[in-house]
C-alpha cells in the first residue's frame, strides 16, 4: 500500500508500488548538506579567528547562512510530504532561500569593502582553512549533483545556487590568501575578489526574486508525459 502523500515526482505516485518511494531520500539529503555546512562553519570561524582573517570569518558566516538554507530546503520537502500543496511550499520555500543568498551576497560585499579600506596582515594558516573549506564546498557540490532525477525541483535548483556561490566565495578567499603570501602588502586584493563575487551573486538574485522564471531551466525533470516540480 503506497502511502498517502508524496512528493509529485515521486516514482511509485506512477507505480503503485510502496518500494519505490524516495521521498523520505530528499529530507535526509538536505540534512546531510547541513551538517556539512554546520562543521565548516565552526572550523573556518575558528580558523578565521586564530589567523586573524575577516575573509575567512565571512567567508564562516555565508556557509552558515547556507546550512541554515539546507534546514529550510529539509522543512519545504517534509511539509510537502504532509500534504501542502508542494508548488506553493516550493515557491514559497525558493523566495526564502532566494533572500537568504541575497543576504549572504551583502554580506561579502560589506565585508570586501572592510578589507580593501583597512587592509592587514593575516597568519600564513588561512590559506590551508581556505582550501580545506573549498575542498568540503566542492564535495558538497558533488554529493547535490548526486541528487535523483525526481528531488531535482525548485528546491534543488536554489540550493545548487547557494553551492556555487559558496564555492565563489572559498575560491576568492583562496586566491587572496596566496597572493597575500607570495605578494606582501596587497592585501587589499582579497577585499576586491570578494566585492566582485558578492556583486554578482546579489544581482543574480534579485533577477531571480523579481522575475522568479526559472521554470524551464535546470531543475526541471519530467514525469511520464507532463513536467513535474
Amino acid at each position: 500500500m503506497v502511502q498517502t502523500n508524496h512528493l509529485e515526482a515521486c516514482p511509485s505516485v506512477r507505480s503503485g508500488v510502496s518500494k519505490d518511494c524516495s521521498c523520505d531520500k530528499e529530507v535526509k539529503h538536505y540534512l546531510k548538506l547541513a551538517k556539512l555546512s554546520f562543521s565548516l562553519f565552526i572550523f573556518e570561524l575558528l580558523g578565521g579567528i586564530f589567523s586573524g582573517s575577516m575573509a575567512l570569518v565571512s567567508d564562516a558566516l555565508h556557509v552558515l547562512l547556507d546550512g541554515m538554507e539546507n534546514i529550510v530546503s529539509a522543512i519545504v520537502s517534509r511539509l510537502s510530504l504532509k500534504g501542502y500543496d508542494e508548488k506553493i511550499v516550493r515557491d514559497f520555500g525558493g523566495k526564502i532561500s532566494a533572500l537568504l543568498l541575497l543576504f549572504a551576497s551583502s554580506g561579502i560585499v560589506y565585508e570586501g569593502f572592510e578589507r580593501i579600506l583597512t587592509p592587514h596582515e593575516v597568519e600564513w594558516y588561512m590559506v590551508l582553512v581556505a582550501i580545506i573549506g573549498l575542498a568540503v564546498n566542492l564535495w558538497q557540490k558533488s554529493l547535490h549533483n548526486e541528487a535523483l532525477e525526481e528531488h531535482r525541483n525548485q528546491t534543488h535548483f536554489w540550493q545548487n545556487r547557494h553551492l556555487i556561490s559558496d564555492i565563489s566565495a572559498s575560491a576568492a578567499v583562496v586566491i587572496g590568501g596566496l597572493v597575500m603570501f607570495f605578494a606582501e602588502g596587497l592585501y587589499w586584493i582579497d577585499g576586491v575578489l570578494s566585492v566582485g563575487i558578492g556583486v554578482m551573486i546579489v544581482f543574480f538574485t534579485i533577477a531571480k526574486l523579481l522575475g522568479f522564471d526559472i521554470h524551464k531551466h535546470d531543475y526541471e525533470h519530467t514525469c511520464g508525459s507532463k513536467s513535474c516540480r
